[in-house]
C-alpha cells in the first residue's frame, strides 16, 4: 500500500468527524454553565449553596460540573463563542479517533462506521460538559481493551488519574466505574465460554479490581466528598427527572435525526450476527448492556456509538471478506503512486469547502435569537429599560439565559431540574400548562416579572388578570406585576 495514503485518508476522516460535530450553540444550559465558571474563576471559589434563583435561594447545590464550567468560561473570556464551539467538536471527533484507533480493518469500511458513529451522537454533543463524558469513556474503553488483549498492562492504572479528572469534570463518571465492572465479569465469561479455567485471567481481574477500588477513592476527591456518589442515583431514580427532562426519554425513532442511531443499532446487530467469526461474550455484553441504556434514555447513545461503531466495523468486514465479492476489502487499497493516492485525498476534502459554507451560516454564525433559541430579544429589552424584580420563565431553561445576561434579575426556575424539589417542579408544571392557580406562588415567592412563549396558557390568564404587557415578538412575550 502507498505509505502516504493510509495517513492522509485518516486525516480526511477526522476532518469530516470534526465538521459533522460542529453543532450550533442551542443548549440553554450553557448560560448557566458560563456564569458558574465566570463566577469561580474571579472568586476562585466552588459555590455550594444557590444563588441564581430566589425560590431556592441558600440552598444546597451541587455543582458537579465545576470543572467544565471554569474551562467554558475561560475559554469564552479570552477567545469566544466560536473557539468553544471548534475545541468540542474537536473533542467529539478526538474521541472516535480514540474508539477507531484500536479497529483494524479496511480503511473505507473504517471511514463509513466512523462518520456514522458521529453522525448517531450529533443530538447529544455540542458545548456541552457531557462531551468530557464522550471523550473519557473512549478512553476507558481503549485502556480496557488493551488491558484485556494483555497488551501494555501497566497502562490500566491511568484510569485511576482520569477518574480523579472526570468526577470534577461531569457526573458522568459513574460510567467509567460501570466500564470497570463490566470488563471484569467480560474477563470471566470470555474465558468460561473458551473453555479456559478461571484462574488463567484471575490475575487481570484481581488487577482490574484494585483498579476499581482505587477509581471509588479518587471519586471522593471533589468539591462535594462523598456527596458525589449518590448524586448521578439522584438523577436516574427521580420520577420528575425522568418524566420532565428529555435527555432523559426513551429514542424517539420517528424523529429523523434519530435515524443514525437506528442504523447503527440494525446494522451492528445484521454484522454480530452474520459474521463467521463469532463475536466474545465481552463484546456482546458490553453491547447489550450500551443499548440498553440508550433505549432507557437517548443520552446515552454516545456511549452505545462508541460501543457499537467498532463493533459494526469488526463483524461487518469479518463477513465481507468471506462473501464472493469482498476479496478487495480483504487488503488495504493501493494506487500507482504515492502522488496518486495523495490526489485522491485532496479529492475526499473538496465537498468540505460546501460544508465549510453551511458551517458558517449556521454553526459560526453570529449569536442571535433564531440560533440560540433562547428570548435574547425579550431579555435585551429588560436590561435596556431597567425593568428588574423576580423572574418568571417558561419554559425553564428560559432561566438560563437570564442568568448569564441579566442576574439583575433572579430566576424563578431554571435548567438546574436537580437542585429544586420535585413538589416544586410538579407544582411549576402545572402552572405552565394552566392545571393550577398561579396567583399563590407568584405572590408567595414575589414573582415581578414574567417571561412566556407566545403560546403559553400562563400568557392568556395574565392577560385576563391585567398584567401589564411590556414586550412582544415571534419568540416570547414580557410581563410586569
Amino acid at each position: 500500500m502507498n505509505k502516504y495514503f493510509k495517513p492522509f485518508f485518516a486525516i480526511c476522516v477526522f476532518v469530516y468527524s470534526l465538521f459533522l460535530a460542529s453543532r450550533p450553540l442551542t443548549d440553554p444550559d450553557f448560560w448557566f454553565h458560563l456564569k458558574t465558571g465566570e463566577y469561580i474563576l474571579q472568586t476562585r471559589t466552588i459555590p455550594k449553596t444557590d444563588f441564581f434563583s430566589f425560590t431556592q435561594f441558600g440552598n444546597p447545590w451541587v455543582t458537579h460540573e465545576w470543572l467544565s464550567e471554569a474551562l467554558f468560561y475561560a475559554i469564552y473570556s479570552r477567545l469566544g463563542l466560536n473557539a468553544l464551539i471548534f475545541i468540542f467538536a474537536v473533542l467529539t471527533a478526538t474521541a472516535f479517533w480514540i474508539a477507531f484507533r484500536r479497529v483494524a480493518v479496511h480503511p473505507f469500511i473504517k471511514a463509513f462506521a466512523t462518520l456514522l458513529s458521529v453522525w448517531t451522537v450529533i443530538p447529544t454533543i455540542g458545548v456541552r460538559p457531557r462531551v468530557f463524558t464522550l471523550l473519557l469513556t473512549a478512553v476507558f474503553l481503549h485502556l480496557l481493551s488493551t488491558y484485556s488483549r494483555r497488551e501494555k498492562a501497566h497502562a490500566v492504572w491511568w484510569l485511576v488519574p482520569l477518574m480523579l479528572l472526570w468526577v470534577n469534570l461531569h457526573a458522568g463518571f459513574i460510567i467509567g466505574l460501570v466500564l470497570i465492572a463490566v470488563t471484569m465479569v467480560g474477563l470471566v465469561l470470555d474465558a468460561w465460554m473458551a473453555g479456559q479455567r478461571l484462574g488463567s485471567v484471575y490475575s487481570q481481574v484481581k488487577t482490574l479490581a484494585l483498579v476499581l477500588f482505587a477509581c471509588l477513592a479518587a471519586v471522593v476527591v471533589n468539591p462535594h466528598g462523598p456527596r458525589i456518589y449518590v448524586f448521578p442515583f439522584e438523577f436516574l431514580f427521580s420520577p420528575v427527572q425522568q418524566q420532565l427532562v428529555t435527555d432523559w426519554f426513551s429514542p424517539d425513532f420517528h424523529e429523523f435525526g434519530l435515524l443514525p442511531l437506528a442504523l447503527l443499532i440494525i446494522l451492528t446487530m445484521a454484522a454480530m450476527a452474520i459474521s463467521p467469526r463469532r463475536p466474545k461474550p465481552s463484546e456482546v455484553l458490553l453491547f447489550l448492556a450500551t443499548l440498553y441504556a440508550t433505549l432507557k434514555s437517548s443520552r446515552h447513545m454516545a456511549i452505545f456509538a462508541l460501543v457499537a461503531g467498532p463493533l459494526f466495523a469488526q463483524y461487518f468486514q469479518s463477513w465481507l471478506i468471506a462473501t464472493p465479492f469482498g476479496k478487495p476489502f480483504s487488503k488495504d487499497p493501493s494506487f500507482h503512486s504515492n502522488r496518486a493516492a495523495v490526489l485522491f485525498c485532496l479529492l475526499l476534502l473538496l465537498p468540505l469547502a460546501a460544508f465549510f459554507s453551511k458551517l458558517k451560516s449556521t454553526a459560526y454564525s453570529p449569536a442571535s435569537q433564531a440560533v440560540l433559541n433562547v428570548p435574547v430579544k425579550a431579555v435585551a429589552y429588560l436590561k435596556e429599560n431597567h425593568v428588574t424584580g423576580n423572574t418568571f420563565t417558561d419554559p425553564n431553561i428560559w432561566g438560563d439565559y437570564l442568568i448569564w445576561a441579566l442576574p439583575a434579575n433572579p430566576v424563578y426556575i431554571d435548567g438546574r431540574i436537580d437542585m429544586y424539589p420535585q413538589g416544586f417542579i410538579k407544582e411549576y408544571r402545572d402552572i405552565t400548562l394552566g392545571l393550577s392557580d398561579w396567583r399563590g406562588p407568584f405572590d408567595r415567592y414575589g414573582v415581578r416579572v414574567v417571561i412566556v412563549r407566545r403560546t403559553s396558557p400562563l400568557s392568556w390568564k395574565l392577560k385576563e388578570a391585567h398584567w401589564q404587557q411590556l414586550f412582544e415578538d415571534d419568540m416570547a412575550i414580557v410581563f410586569a406585576r
